[in-house]
């Protein structure tokens, strides 16, 4: 039941030029939906004495075990059966079980039982249930824990990330209500304990006589001394970009047009639902052949009106081989010609989560991601965009044989904005055989070829990315065209990307 709109798909490998091995052991696919949620639910509830800690969904695995340090760190055949472990597998009937509990409580208004909600990742227990009742603290009962194999130890089941689990704060009143919804929708819900108030988290355990834990909250949740890491920067090693003799180039695109980035996603979007809740006023498919071209995802916020949201994706990790700095900035400005396409309010008023996946802990990684992080937040705050959220998996390393071989670094940006009238957006697909076609060129005339399209296919990377020259460029470029957009000027568009202009 969860629509799908928006999202990319990557794959690369290539041997570069100062040796390394850089390669997606497996093809990157990347989706992303939208939502909303009412004003008032925007803040959590604070916990108060008395408030049971509940945990909603289903039972707890050996699953995600130490997910949340298995994805920042190498993987490898000898620790085949703990990066096994970590997986967090999901369970689709279970998710929506839980999902039907929670909407069903927000449908009773003002009588809403729940308090504060914290979904369940990183950590499993011992980060939900810690953090929900910070900063009055609970004493929890472990076995309470709806438990799907019993071989499961306590540190097990205290640190499990199995998915499809919330923990819920509810008051003694509401608790009748809460149990009664939840065995309507056939949901396990799991009543550990009671918020305390005594500052300090303590699990108890029926099958021994001491606690297994019983920390003070300040000690794990307070505000830590600082970290200082250390990196070196590494100048990466530029070759040229060399095509061969005589090249077409219609032999040219045939090579490009087939890359996972650039050809037709309908292998993905033919799997997933689309338009699930009939407020889907834009997804991937244009056009009479229906063709998966869009730019932009775009939901509409009832039946009866036209406003909405957008969001839309940007990423450009071959780039950042070359220069994180030009790749954190293609990355964003992707992801706001992406969006270009609906009628948002203002650049100002768009939004994004930055999503970062790099090997930071090897040699010069860190200094790497440092460099891509300071660009994109001078980016940012040239264009009026702001990060809002955001989420990271530093592993992206695996030992294969005798060699260490790296993912790209990547940035995905994800942006969203409010729309004003999602009737005003546009597809890239033609409309008219007499109509004219404008390249609005941002970037100064400047064709530079470094760790594009073109470079991959001829399995080389070149020397000179291209780069955003003068934000100011694309944030005039982006006012204008929603300029046309309101006066029904436009009648398709698209940003040119992987590929370039013949591709666009």
């Amino acid at each position: 039941g969860e629509p799908v709109i928006v999202g990319f798909n990557r794959s690369f490998g290539l041997r570069c030029p100062n040796g390394e091995r850089r390669e997606w052991v497996k093809p990157i696919m990347f989706s992303a939906g939208l939502g909303q949620i009412a004003a008032g639910h925007v803040t959590k509830g604070a916990p108060e004495k008395g408030m049971w800690v509940v945990k909603l969904g289903g039972p707890a695995y050996r699953i995600g075990m130490g997910g949340g340090a298995a994805s920042s760190r190498m993987q490898d055949k000898g620790q085949a059966s703990l990066d096994f472990n970590a997986v967090q597998r999901g369970d689709a009937e279970m998710e929506n079980k839980m999902n039907r509990v929670i909407r069903a409580c927000l449908e009773l208004g003002d009588k809403n039982p729940i308090v504060s909600i914290h979904d369940q990742g990183a950590g499993g227990n011992g980060n939900v249930c810690k953090e929900i009742v910070e900063p009055l603290g609970a004493r929890l009962q472990i076995r309470n824990l709806v438990i799907g194999d019993p071989t499961l130890s306590v540190l097990e089941l205290w640190g499990a990330e199995y998915q499809e689990n919330c923990a819920l704060l509810l008051r003694p009143e509401d608790i009748d209500t809460f149990k009664a919804i939840c065995e309507r929708e056939q949901s396990p819900a799991a009543f550990l304990g009671q918020v305390t108030g005594d500052g300090r988290i303590v699990v108890d355990d029926t099958n021994e006589e001491l606690p297994p834990v019983d920390l003070p909250l300040s000690l794990v949740l307070g505000d830590l001394p600082p970290k200082t890491f250390y990196s070196e920067t590494t100048p990466p090693v530029l070759s040229p970009l060399s095509l061969p003799a005589g090249i077409a180039v219609a032999d040219a695109l045939d090579r490009i047009l087939r890359l996972p980035s650039v050809a037709s996603k309908r292998f993905l979007t033919n799997k997933v639902d689309r338009s699930v809740t009939g407020l889907i006023a834009q997804q991937q498919c244009v056009g009479p052949f229906h063709t998966p071209l869009a730019d932009v995802g775009v939901i509409a916020q009832s039946h009866q009106g036209v406003t909405g949201a957008a969001t839309a994706v940007g990423e450009q990790p071959i780039k950042g081989l070359l220069s994180p700095a030009a790749m954190a900035r293609l990355s964003t400005a992707e992801a706001v010609t992406n969006l270009t396409w609906a009628a948002v309010a203002s650049l100002g008023e768009v939004k994004c989560s930055a999503n970062w996946m790099w090997a930071s802990k090897l040699p010069g990684e860190g200094a790497a991601m440092y460099e891509a992080c300071s660009a994109m937040a001078s980016f940012m705050e040239e264009i009026g965009v702001s990060v809002d959220g955001g989420k990271d998996s530093l592993s992206m390393a695996a030992r294969v044989g005798e060699e260490t071989v790296k993912a790209p670094g990547a940035l995905v940006v994800t942006v969203y904005a409010l729309c004003e009238d999602v009737t005003l957006t546009v597809t890239p697909d033609l409309k008219s055989d007499d109509g004219v076609l404008l390249l609005v060129d941002i970037s100064n005339g400047k064709r530079r070829t470094g760790g594009t399209a073109l470079a991959h296919v001829y399995g080389q990377l070149g020397d000179v990315p291209p780069d955003v020259d003068t934000p100011a460029t694309l944030a005039s470029a982006f006012e204008v065209v929603q300029s046309l957009l309101r006066k029904r000027m436009i009648l398709s568009g698209h940003d040119v990307s992987d590929g370039g202009i013949l591709v666009a």
